[in-house]
């Protein structure tokens, strides 16, 4: 007997079709076809999509319903640029207040994803408990609304991150990897600037990362557009 799905389930299922590209950017959404492919009722369907919405995961178009939200270089570049402004800020502020039941959590989740990343098939979850990494740090700030808005703004920023990360090749991944170990070894050991110049470091690799990724993909459609609005010879 299939368990019955949750609001939560319905939110978490549609989310990682669009994380997973299953659904589409600019790809219209239907509450009905939604429901009955998750076997659910419209309402929690409605409810997720709204809650996504509110994330900068869908757009809101009058008239049409929502359609997944497809991002330009200038909204990434925006993004990423509070990102470090906030994680550099809150990462000084973990290193003078972290507590030993934040570092154990931060050692636990960087074994978690030295186990994970052995299995490429596991390569989703090792993004997603990467992610735990950033709201560490900003809980280990001690300042409520910073760690409040943090993640606020990493769940905003989910889908550039998943692109970023999943397009990783063996070498950057492995070098993320190192930055996190390196990250908590200031956290232990008392280094604001070290650790400051590690996260920024990292968020504008990131940024460069989904600034290519979104490059490529316009350079790919450009010349199917211009093939199709091109006027026939001798016009």
């Amino acid at each position: 007997m299939r368990r019955r799905r949750t609001a939560i389930d319905v939110y978490t299922a549609i989310k990682d079709m669009i994380l997973t590209g299953k659904l589409r950017q600019g790809s219209r959404l239907s509450d009905q076809e939604l429901a009955l492919e998750l076997g659910v009722s419209r309402t929690p369907v409605r409810h997720a999509l709204g809650n996504l919405e509110q994330e900068g995961f869908l757009s809101n178009v009058r008239g049409r319903g929502y359609q997944i939200h497809d991002p330009d270089a200038k909204e990434v570049a925006d993004l990423y640029a509070l990102r470090e402004v906030l994680e550099a800020h809150a990462v000084r502020l973990a290193v003078e207040r972290v507590g030993p039941v934040d570092l154990a959590e931060f050692a636990e989740v960087l074994a978690t994803i030295e186990q994970l990343q052995a299995d490429p098939a596991k390569r989703g979850e090792e993004i997603r408990v990467g992610l735990r990494v950033h709201e560490i740090l900003a809980r280990a700030s001690g300042d409520a609304f910073l760690h409040d808005t943090m993640v606020r703004l990493l769940n905003r920023m989910h889908f550039f991150i998943w692109m970023e990360t999943i397009n990783e090749d063996s070498r950057a991944a492995a070098a993320t990897r190192q930055q996190h170990n390196t990250l908590l070894e200031c956290l232990r050991t008392k280094q604001p600037d070290h650790a400051e110049e590690l996260v920024r470091q990292h968020i504008r690799e990131a940024k460069q990362g989904i600034l290519r990724i979104l490059a490529a993909r316009d350079a790919f459609y450009q010349p199917m557009q211009d093939v199709r609005t091109a006027a026939p010879a001798g016009v």
